[in-house]
């Protein structure tokens, strides 16, 4: 019996004995390829395994990157932006960093639903376009950045005009005015802002107060004439043209 131990732990060693070496270049060579392939869970594994078999690889921009990425590509946009920030937080001056940062915001755009949702995403993804312009300046992602900037902006005014409508329609007229006030300041410019100025103008007509009625349907006529039509007859019963 101790003779057939002793064969096994022999096989055992021999087996491991056999073993090659672990080798990172062929491992992320591997990932790579798994990528290529939206293959991302296989190639996170694999990343992951250099990480853990080649500890002084750990910290490696390259893999940690291409972590954030498999989550990105799997639509996991909280993991991802942990990733893309801790890259980020070991290499803020690599030449991905503009990317990783980049990335960061676009985590929280694609989590843009509808306008009736909690603007906090919008907002988020603002400041961090925001970090990008700031912190790399001319870079490659510059002009998506703002272009991107631009649409939360325009969201974050879709969902002050559809508060202000809500309120509208349930007759609180000065929380409809505060909200619609604040669109025309903070959002000028965007899309949303003849409709606030609209409602604005009925929200102090149904509070008596003609003047500032009069002053926002005017400013409509002026400045979108366009739309003029929509507030002549508001004009003509408040004797103004």
């Amino acid at each position: 019996m101790k003779k057939v131990f002793v064969i096994l732990g022999l096989v055992v060693l021999a087996a491991c004995a056999k073993e090659p070496p672990f080798d990172p270049v062929a491992k992320f060579r591997e990932a790579e390829d798994k990528m290529v392939h939206y293959k991302y869970e296989d190639a996170r594994k694999a990343y992951q395994e250099i990480q853990e078999k080649a500890p002084d690889r750990s910290y490696d921009a390259d893999i940690m990157l291409r972590i954030a990425d498999t989550y990105y590509g799997e639509e996991k946009y909280g993991e991802a932006q942990v990733e893309y920030q801790s890259f980020l937080n070991f290499h803020p001056v690599h030449r991905d960093a503009p990317y990783a940062q980049f990335q960061i915001g676009m985590c929280s755009y694609n989590d843009l639903t509808t306008i009736d949702r909690d603007p906090g995403v919008a907002r988020t993804a603002i400041i961090e376009f925001r970090k990008l312009l700031d912190k790399y300046p001319g870079s490659p992602y510059e002009t998506p950045a703002k272009e991107h900037i631009a649409e939360c902006r325009n969201r974050l005014a879709e969902y002050e005009l559809y508060v202000g409508r809500f309120y509208y329609k349930k007759d609180s007229y000065k929380s409809a005015i505060g909200r619609l006030e604040k669109l025309v300041k903070d959002y000028p410019g965007s899309p949303s802002e003849e409709d606030a100025l609209y409602y604005t103008g009925l929200s102090y007509l149904e509070l008596g107060e003609k003047a500032k009625a009069l002053a926002a349907f005017r400013e409509i006529k002026a400045r979108f004439p366009a739309s003029a039509h929509r507030v002549d007859e508001y004009l003509a019963k408040l004797g103004a043209s």
